[in-house]
C-alpha cells in the first residue's frame, strides 16, 4: 500500500530542507555536530508546514482529486 500523499510529501520536504541546510553548513567550513542539528531543526521548522501546504494545494488543483476506488 502506498503512503498517503501528505506523508509522502512532509517527510521529502523535511530531508530536503535539512539535507540542503547540512550541505550549505559542511560547505561553508562549519564542522561538527551543530550543522545537522541546525539542518534537522530547521527541516522539521520549514518542512512540515511546507510539505501540508504542498498536498493540499495539489488536491485543490486535481480535478480527480479523489481517486474513484474500484
Amino acid at each position: 500500500m502506498l503512503p498517503p500523499l501528505r506523508t509522502f510529501l512532509v517527510s521529502l520536504w523535511v530531508a530536503c530542507v535539512g539535507g540542503a541546510v547540512v550541505v550549505a553548513g559542511l560547505s561553508l567550513g562549519w564542522v561538527g555536530w551543530s550543522p545537522f542539528v541546525l539542518g534537522a531543526a530547521l527541516g522539521v521548522i520549514i518542512g512540515v508546514p511546507a510539505g501540508l501546504w504542498n498536498a493540499r494545494y495539489i488536491k485543490r488543483k486535481d480535478p480527480d482529486w479523489p481517486p474513484r476506488r474500484a
